[in-house]
């Protein structure tokens, strides 16, 4: 006998069933939320000022059942739980102080709040009562970073000649850093310059004032070119590792149009570096320097916990103002074999590469020589690209000892022979 269900109940029943399966389903929901950043965060005249407060969130990336709406930003996704905003507003309330950003900082499972101390304020005082506060991990002050390069107007210094040094010909006989993914957190990159057109594999942009124009930035422009640069198409000049994967992220800024030095700051980098640990990436190019930073030691030592090789500038001198992260522990640090070499802890492994009157990409097609521990760190990046992908069992001792041959004229020859358990 053939049974006919009225439509009517037939949807109720198929209702009821969907809802009851969504009900038992406990899976979390990731949220795409906006990230509002207030342009005073980017005021580097205001950085005494600035304050960064961190604390433990164990609901990043939850939402209640039946969150709707949720926006999509191309810079990426911030999930912050209603928990952890109700803490940042109850902190801005007490002492009181201004929210200039926030968002959560999904590697480490801790939730960042900028907040502006006033001027009628102390900024030990509040310091010191917020790191009383039983809802707070950690609070420290905005630390600003700046790029290591210096300009040099000699026109007629005939090319590339680190390159000739190092017998880079030979070496991409046998690996050309292919499939290698270099994260370079710096300025912006001219990603249609000649000669890195189609090398930048993804761009990020963590900076939303002054400016947030990506491809007139030189700084960016210079570190993408020596590690990146086209071969064979008859212009321009030839990266370190042109077969690998850029991620080009801007979280530092020109101090002036058209400039090439830049600044950066906690908040800034501390996105740029979650944002790679979350992509997984296999080199860290950081050409800066700056204070001692809490916050991004954190996020560097998750990176090199994860097995991401990273490589910073060191500095050209010892002062509490510089230094980090080329002093992290686990970092690479990288000095100009040509410039004032430190006398450096025995702790840190630091190595020397070319940095001086290096030929570089530009913004709008140009090529110019610069100079300092920013090209001798793209050089370092290029070459750990090269290394990784001739033998990809290195570790990163295998990396550092390696590398401390890259000054000497027969370094193409460690290409010849296997590396691992080499050192």
């Amino acid at each position: 006998m053939i049974r006919f269900f009225n439509p009517d109940t037939l949807r109720f029943h198929l209702f009821f069933s969907l809802l009851f399966i969504a009900m038992i389903i406990p899976a979390p929901v990731k949220a795409k939320q906006e990230l509002v950043i207030d342009p005073l965060l980017f005021n580097i005249h205001q950085a005494d000022r600035i304050i960064l407060v961190t604390y433990s969130d164990k609901h990043i990336d939850r939402v209640p059942v039946g969150g709707v709406n949720q926006a999509y930003r191309r810079r990426g996704k911030y999930s912050s739980s209603t928990w952890s905003k109700r803490i940042a507003a109850g902190i801005e309330a007490d002492y009181p102080l201004k929210t200039l950003t926030q968002w959560s900082i999904s590697e480490i499972g801790e939730h960042c709040v900028v907040y502006l101390i006033h001027e009628d304020q102390s900024v030990s005082d509040i310091i010191q009562a917020l790191a009383r506060d039983s809802r707070i991990d950690d609070v420290q002050i905005m630390s600003m970073f700046r790029v290591m390069a210096e300009e040099y107007s000699d026109p007629y210094y005939r090319l590339q000649t680190n390159i000739h040094s190092i017998r880079l010909s030979e070496i991409h006989s046998h690996t050309t850093g292919k499939d290698i993914s270099i994260a370079i957190i710096d300025t912006g990159v001219d990603v249609k310059h000649p000669d890195l057109e189609g090398q930048i594999r993804v761009i990020k942009n963590f900076v939303t004032h002054p400016t947030s124009d990506f491809s007139s930035d030189r700084h960016g422009t210079a570190i993408a070119g020596i590690i990146a640069a086209k071969t064979n198409n008859e212009q321009g000049i030839v990266g370190i590792a042109p077969d690998s994967h850029i991620i080009a992220m801007k979280a530092c800024w020109e101090v002036a149009e058209g400039n090439l030095d830049a600044v950066c700051n906690s908040f800034t980098l501390a996105l740029a570096l979650n944002t790679a640990i979350e992509m997984k990436v296999d080199v860290l190019n950081l050409s800066l320097t700056g204070p001692y930073d809490p916050l991004l030691a954190r996020l560097i030592d998750k990176a090199v916990q994860q097995g991401i090789v990273v490589i910073a500038s060191q500095t050209d001198r010892l002062d509490s103002k510089s230094g980090f992260p080329a002093q992290q522990p686990g970092v690479i640090s990288v000095q100009s074999f040509k410039g004032n070499v430190l006398n450096v802890s025995q702790k840190q492994q630091t190595v020397l590469a070319p940095g001086e009157q290096i030929l570089t990409t530009l913004p709008n097609g140009a090529y110019d020589f610069l100079s300092g521990n920013s090209m001798a760190t793209a050089h370092v990046s290029g070459f750990v690209a090269l290394l990784m992908q001739y033998e990809r069992r290195l570790t990163q001792q295998d990396f550092f000892n390696a590398l401390t041959q890259a000054n000497e004229s027969n370094f193409y020859q460690i290409f010849n022979t296997s590396l691992s358990g080499r050192y």
